[in-house]
Parts: C-alpha cells; sequence; structure tokens
C-alpha cells in the first residue's frame, strides 16, 4: 500500500515538473515572439516616422509666399499696401503668370472681383498710366444719360445726326460723379476740343449726343473714335469760340425741355415723387439758379435777350458749308451773326 502511495507521488511529482518545463517553454516562446513583434512595430514605426518627417521636409521646400489680397476688393479699386497680405502657399498651385511682388500690386486696378485670399495674376490687372499735364475735369448737362447709370461706370459718348449717322465722339470714359444730369469725366485737350465740335455740330444739325455705358468695361476693350469733325464747325470755332457757349446752352435748353415733356406725359404719382424732388433740379453745381416756367419776373432782360437771339428762334440753318472762295464777306456775316450771344442765353428749364 505504502510502495503504490510513494508511486503515485513521484508520478505526480514528475507531472508537476513536466508542466513546469512546458509552461516555461510556453512563456519563453511567446516572450521571444512579442518581443519580435514589438521590434518590427518600433521598426514600422520609425520608417513611417522618417517618411513623414521627409515628405513634411519636402512640402515645406515646395512652398513659396505670394501676396493675395486681405479682404474682398471691388473691380475698378485701386490695390493699397494695406489691401495686400502674403502667405505661403503650395508652389505648385501658383501659376506662372502670378505677381509674386507686393510692389508691383500696389497701385493697380482689378478687373473682376477679388474674393479673400485670392491669388492675383498679372491678366486681372491694369493701371490707369501717368496722369498727362492737359488732362481736366469737364462737367457736362447736354448729354443724354442711361437710366441706370452710376458713378465709375464706363461710357461711351455718341452723337446721332437726323440722317441716321451715328458717331463715336469720347470712348470710353470713366464716370468721374454724377448729379442730377450733370456728368463729370476726366478728358485730355484733343478730347475737349473734339467735344467742343460735336456739340457745335449737334446745334448746327438739330443732332443728339448721348452716352451708352459698358455691359463688363474691365474686360472689355475701348471702342474706336470714328467723330469726324466738320472742317467748317472747327474754323467757325476758331473764329468766334463763343459760339460753343451758345451751343451748350442751346443743348442743354433742349435736354430740359424734352425732360419736361417726358415728366407731363408720367401717370400722376410717378410725377408727385418728381415734384418733391424738383427743387434739387433749379439750382446746378456751381450755384447758378436754372429758372422755371413762370418766373418771367426773376429772368430779366436775359430773357428778352434769349427771344430776340438769331440762334434759337431762327427757322433757318446758317449755310457753314459755303465754298473757300466767298471766306471774306461771309466770314464777316458769320461772325456777326453769332458774335456776342453766349451771354444773354439763361438755361431755362
Amino acid at each position: 500500500m505504502s510502495r503504490i502511495r510513494l508511486r503515485q507521488k513521484q508520478l505526480i511529482v514528475a507531472g508537476a515538473i513536466g508542466g513546469a518545463i512546458v509552461l516555461l517553454l510556453s512563456v519563453g516562446t511567446g516572450y521571444l515572439y512579442i518581443s519580435k513583434l514589438q521590434h518590427k512595430y518600433k521598426e514600422h514605426t520609425s520608417k513611417i516616422e522618417q517618411q513623414l518627417a521627409l515628405a513634411q521636409k519636402q512640402l515645406n521646400e515646395e512652398r513659396s509666399a505670394i501676396t493675395v489680397v486681405k479682404e474682398n476688393h471691388l473691380a475698378g479699386t485701386i490695390l493699397r499696401e494695406e489691401d495686400l497680405v502674403t502667405m505661403s502657399v503650395p508652389r505648385a498651385a501658383i501659376p506662372d503668370n502670378a505677381v509674386d511682388d507686393l510692389q508691383k500690386l500696389i497701385g493697380k486696378y482689378p478687373k473682376i472681383d477679388l474674393q479673400k485670399n485670392t491669388l492675383i495674376t498679372s491678366p486681372m490687372l491694369y493701371e490707369e498710366g501717368v496722369t498727362p499735364n492737359d488732362l481736366r475735369n469737364q462737367e457736362f448737362k447736354l448729354i443724354q444719360l442711361p437710366f441706370k447709370l452710376s458713378t465709375k461706370d464706363f461710357v461711351d459718348v455718341r452723337i446721332k445726326f437726323p440722317t441716321g449717322q451715328d458717331y463715336i465722339v469720347l470712348s470710353k470714359k470713366k464716370v468721374q460723379d454724377l448729379n442730377n444730369g450733370t456728368i463729370w469725366y476726366q478728358m485730355n485737350e484733343e478730347e475737349i476740343l473734339l467735344m467742343s465740335s460735336a456739340i457745335v455740330d449737334a446745334f448746327i444739325n438739330d443732332a443728339t449726343i448721348y452716352a451708352l455705358s459698358y455691359v463688363d468695361p474691365y474686360m472689355q476693350e475701348k471702342a474706336y473714335v470714328n467723330y469726324p469733325p466738320n472742317a467748317k464747325v472747327q474754323e467757325l470755332i476758331l473764329t468766334d469760340p463763343n459760339i460753343v457757349n451758345v451751343a451748350t446752352k442751346y443743348l442743354e435748353k433742349r435736354l430740359r425741355e424734352k425732360l419736361e415733356q417726358d415728366i407731363k406725359s408720367m401717370p400722376e404719382d410717378e410725377r408727385q415723387k418728381y415734384n418733391s424732388g424738383k427743387s434739387n433740379l433749379n439750382t446746378n453745381p456751381s450755384g447758378s439758379t436754372y429758372y422755371e416756367e413762370g418766373d418771367e419776373g426773376n429772368q430779366g432782360n436775359g430773357e428778352n435777350s434769349a427771344q430776340n437771339n438769331p440762334l434759337l428762334d431762327s427757322t433757318e440753318t446758317p449755310d457753314f458749308n459755303a465754298g473757300s472762295g466767298s471766306s471774306g464777306q461771309d466770314s464777316a456775316a458769320t461772325n456777326s451773326e453769332f458774335k456776342d450771344y453766349n451771354e444773354t442765353v439763361p438755361f431755362e428749364g
């Protein structure tokens, strides 16, 4: 009996030792396997970190500083230093015609509206150039203007004759200011003389001077000026420069009469809206009063002189196309007909 128990004990001990050995082998094998996995993971992680570092380095090396607009910027508005900011962008995203120099952008004008952080390219810009010495501000009240015209718009000033012929006198002029039918342009000497010729031409031939606005002025090219100045008109202007003032006043008066006729044909509610603001039309920007119907007492001798003015009352058109051989007496007659009348023509509303 004791031998059996001894043998059982020996078997138990041997089994325990075998189990312990197997357990140790399993733990050792597991440890080695896990260690190997950890080593591979560390190697893989290190490799990925190196690749990320290299990619970030390459990305940083391929970025460039570029100038963009700081906030939304309207087309035709000058770019100033405070409107621009420099930021870093990927080099691959920068087009070849991008303007990366801040100084090349200051003082330029965008052709289109620019959104915040917009990268600016050369075709987006234009510049007005150096201001010429003969540039002047000129105002007109005799031009028929588009109803929806506003400042900063661009227009062509045209002249239309009763024969149907239509010519461009001024091309792509920017509206500097606009107030109650009076418009301001910046014009050089050549444009001023050309416009003077057109005014006298319109006066003599009952033509109409009007303006047409551009649809997309910053993208459209300016029209070609094709108005041919009349040689006789130019000669008349040189002979008596006062004729330009007379013609201007007459065209202003004619345009005002047309306005009054249009107002009379307006519905009653629209006419009341006009009458409420009519006082604003009685005074021009320089402070001179425009008389209306029924104000005869305030006009003094001006109205009588206007009634006696052969330029306004005569139904016949002076002949400025006479031959050059009659430049003696005809020129004197022409001068006497136009001379000294410009001071006696008030602007009647």
